[in-house]
């Protein structure tokens, strides 16, 4: 009975040991962005996520913070480059700083449809624009989207450029969007996603610009009246790993962490596309009045050459010239 009772003990103590041994090895990832719990970057996070702990058999977990919950957007890149967070996702124009190259994707009307910049970030463009990244601590690990970005005012709808002179328009700090608000005669004010509502709701500022999924998914209906389906820019958004934490995954894990990205990636898009025209519908329900058909020609005439002239003398005519060139 004493023999059969020390091997009971062992064995329970081989299999809490073992028990203790896999947890210990379980790795946490934590990647935090700015987006509401209900817009579709958040979805793909979470999709993310369950991919990553799927493929990796529960040996990687990621854990998603959403709203600025670690920060805003300039607060958690630099936290990625040290390491002290692990990933983050944030627009194109957040990059611009590092690698101004990356002002190339927010030039308006660059774009001429959702397939024309897909094609750029997922092409030699885009991955120019990741490998920059490697210097600065940064691993780039897809091209998900912010998408096609249209206006929001409270007091008049936008149709012409005569319409946008004079709004304190919120923008990101992003030298390409703020020298062509600028043309057009309005007054930029950059701003972290996470102080716009309150911007709005008390006037410090009048406009703001993001695709109609933030639009909605941020409640702006509340605080804006009109919304014109101007598209007049892309904003990609560039998910990131902290270079020294990818680096230390093992090979196998690295590549359970690209493919659950790129995953996620087509996952994000399909859910854009096919949600875009409900969303559209919900923001007329809640009470906004919604500018379908929208002429770019006269915003075109301010902003188009001159934005292009100065990115190029800035950075070269090379990675405007190829994606002009893709079909």
């Amino acid at each position: 009975m004493q023999r059969l009772s020390f091997l009971k003990l062992a064995l329970c103590s081989a299999l809490l040991a073992t028990g203790l041994a896999a947890h210990a090895q379980v790795t946490k990832i934590r990647f935090a962005h700015a987006g509401p719990e209900t817009a579709s970057q958040h979805q793909a996070a979470l999709e993310f996520a369950r991919l990553v702990k799927e493929r990796s058999k529960g040996m990687l977990e990621v854990l998603v913070y959403p709203s600025s919950q670690l920060g805003n957007d300039s607060t958690v890149l630099g936290a990625v480059r040290g390491g002290t967070i692990d990933m983050m996702m944030a627009g194109s124009g957040n990059f611009s700083g590092l690698s101004s190259k990356f002002e190339v994707l927010d030039i308006p009307f660059l774009f001429r449809n959702p397939a024309h910049a897909y094609q750029a970030v997922d092409g030699e463009v885009g991955q120019g624009l990741m490998k920059s990244l490697d210097a600065h601590g940064l691993t780039q690990l897809a091209f998900w989207e912010v998408g096609f970005r249209s206006i929001t005012t409270k007091n008049r709808a936008v149709r012409t450029p005569e319409d946008v002179k004079g709004l304190k328009i919120r923008t990101m700090p992003n030298p390409i969007h703020i020298q062509a608000w600028r043309m057009l005669g309005s007054n930029p004010v950059p701003m972290p996603l996470g102080e716009l509502y309150g911007a709005l709701e008390s006037g410090a500022v009048d406009a703001q610009e993001h695709p109609v999924d933030i639009t909605y998914a941020s409640k702006f209906y509340e605080v804006q009246k009109h919304l014109t389906l101007t598209r007049h820019a892309f904003t990609a958004m560039p998910v990131v790993f902290s270079k020294r934490k990818f680096d230390a995954l093992s090979p196998e894990m690295q590549k359970v962490v690209l493919s659950s990205a790129a995953d996620a990636k087509a996952f994000q898009r399909n859910l854009n596309q096919k949600n875009e025209a409900g969303i559209i519908a919900e923001l007329k329900k809640n009470g906004m009045t919604v500018i379908e058909t929208f002429d770019a020609t006269a915003f075109k005439a301010v902003v188009g050459d001159e934005v292009r002239k100065t990115y190029a003398t800035k950075n070269g005519p090379e990675l405007l010239a190829a994606v002009d060139g893709l079909k």
